[in-house]
C-alpha cells in the first residue's frame, strides 16, 4: 500500500487542463492532496524551483517544450534532478512511449488508467524507481 506523508506534493503540466480534475481527484483519493498545475514545461520548471516537487506528472509532446527537453532540463539543474517524472498520455503511440522510457523518464502511464494503476506506479516510484 502506498504510504505519502501530508507534505507530498505533485505538479501537472497539462496544456490542454482536461485531465486535471480527473488526476486531482484520482491523487486525493490515494492521499496526497498537496497538488498544483502549470500549463507548460517552461513553468513547471520555474515552479519547480520555486518550491519542493515531489513528482511531476505530465504530457510527452507539448510546445513549446515537450518532455523529453522538460526531462533533460531537470536532469541537468542539481536542484531537480532527483525529481521523478511520470508522464500520463492519451496516446498509446508506441513511439512515444520507446522515446520516453529511452529519455529516462521514471513512470508511464496511458489514460484512461485507474486508481489502482496510479497507486501501483506511485508505489514503484517511492521504492526507488
Amino acid at each position: 500500500m502506498l504510504h505519502v506523508e501530508p507534505s507530498y506534493s505533485v505538479l501537472i503540466v497539462d496544456p490542454k487542463e482536461a485531465a486535471l480534475p480527473v488526476l486531482k481527484r484520482m491523487l486525493g483519493e490515494i492521499g496526497i492532496v498537496q497538488v498544483e498545475s502549470v500549463p507548460n514545461a517552461v513553468d513547471a520548471l520555474a515552479r519547480m524551483r520555486e518550491t519542493k516537487t515531489n513528482l511531476l506528472m505530465t504530457d510527452w509532446a507539448m510546445e513549446p517544450m515537450g518532455g523529453g527537453e522538460l526531462l533533460r532540463a531537470m536532469r541537468a539543474d542539481p536542484q531537480l534532478a532527483e525529481t521523478p517524472m511520470m508522464v500520463v498520455t492519451t496516446e498509446p503511440a508506441p513511439a512515444q512511449f520507446f522515446d520516453a522510457i529511452d529519455a529516462g523518464v521514471d513512470a508511464y502511464a496511458i489514460a484512461p488508467f485507474t486508481i489502482q494503476t496510479l497507486e501501483a506506479k506511485l508505489s514503484f516510484l517511492q521504492e526507488g524507481r
